[in-house]
This record gives C-alpha cells, sequence and structure tokens, in this order.
C-alpha cells in the first residue's frame, strides 16, 4: 500500500477511486497532503470531479435498478431502495477521508446530504402518485438515507470475527462447533 502525500499520488488515487476502485480508503485515510498556493485550486477540484462522477455513477446505476427491475410488488421496492443505500457506501466513506481539508469534507458532505435528500423528496413524490401499498412504500423511504459508516465497518469486523473463532476464554476450554 502506497500512501499519497504529493499530489501526483493524490491524483492516482483519486484517478482509481472515480474509475470504480474502492480499495483505496485505507491508503486514503493514511495519507496527507500539505496544500499549498499552486496545488490547493487544482487538487480541490480533482477531488470535486471525482466526486460527482462517482455520485452520477450511483445514480445511472439506481436509475437502471429502478427499470430493470420491473418493480411490482413493495419488496420489490425495498429490495431497490436497500441497493440504492448500500451502494450510496463509497461516496459516504469518501466525504469523510480523514486526510482530506476539515472545509472541503464539510462541503462535500452537505452536497451528498442534500443529494439524497432530493432523491427521497423525488421517490416520495412518485410514490403518492400510486394508490397500492403507499403507506408501505413511504415506511421504507422514510429508511432510505446515507448508512452509517461506523455501524457498517461494525457489522464487517463481527461478521469476521465470526468466522475467525480463536478467542479463547479465561477457562482456557475453548469450544468448537
Amino acid at each position: 500500500m502506497t500512501v499519497p502525500t504529493t499530489y501526483s499520488d493524490w491524483v492516482a488515487v483519486l484517478e482509481r477511486f472515480g474509475n470504480g476502485d474502492e480499495n483505496v480508503f485505507e491508503e486514503m485515510n493514511a495519507g496527507s497532503f500539505v496544500l499549498d498556493a499552486g496545488t490547493a485550486q487544482r487538487f480541490y477540484s480533482r477531488v470535486e470531479e471525482v466526486y460527482k462522477k462517482r455520485k452520477q455513477n450511483w445514480l445511472d446505476k439506481f436509475q437502471r435498478s429502478f427499470q430493470m427491475q420491473n418493480i411490482r410488488t413493495d419488496d420489490d421496492f425495498g429490495i431497490a431502495l436497500q441497493n440504492g443505500k448500500q451502494n450510496l457506501l463509497p461516496l459516504s466513506k469518501f466525504v469523510s477521508v480523514k486526510s482530506l481539508p476539515d472545509d472541503l469534507k464539510k462541503t462535500l458532505k452537505k452536497d451528498l446530504d442534500d443529494f439524497v435528500a432530493e432523491i427521497k423528496k423525488s421517490l416520495k413524490e412518485n410514490v403518492s402518485k400510486t394508490s397500492n401499498g403507499k403507506e408501505k412504500m413511504l415506511v421504507m423511504l422514510n429508511t432510505f438515507g446515507l448508512p452509517e459508516i461506523t455501524q457498517v465497518e461494525q457489522v464487517q469486523k463481527k461478521s469476521n470475527n465470526k468466522n475467525e473463532n480463536n478467542t479463547i476464554p479465561p477457562t482456557g476450554r475453548k469450544i468448537i462447533f
């Protein structure tokens, strides 16, 4: 793992993220970059460009899922929403990268929150036009939003720990199932 510290390192990592690589978050969080007058504007522009590209890719995929899945039931609608929410995780992680400047993180986070709220509002307006299962769909829409990064990481760690039952209790005995 190469930790990005220069502008060119960051450009390479951002390019990978923009092309769909989701294994770059560890590198980004460990990286650092000192902004100076020559690179600050270019760095901010590059981050914004990559962020917009991934956001547009998510939107295209989300719209395609509604067209391709031929949603007929409330459960189909719920599955499409859950998939859309899960696919927001990379964007949510990106706007929370530790090594990005705080003002940039706040701007990106606000933009992502507004974007998700707009999608949610649009879906609610379209649901209100249909009468079958309207209440159930509105309840499902209320759960649609940005996934909490810490909760997702905790769930992943728990699932990894379940697979590795290497914990030896204080009695010294280990039960194997």
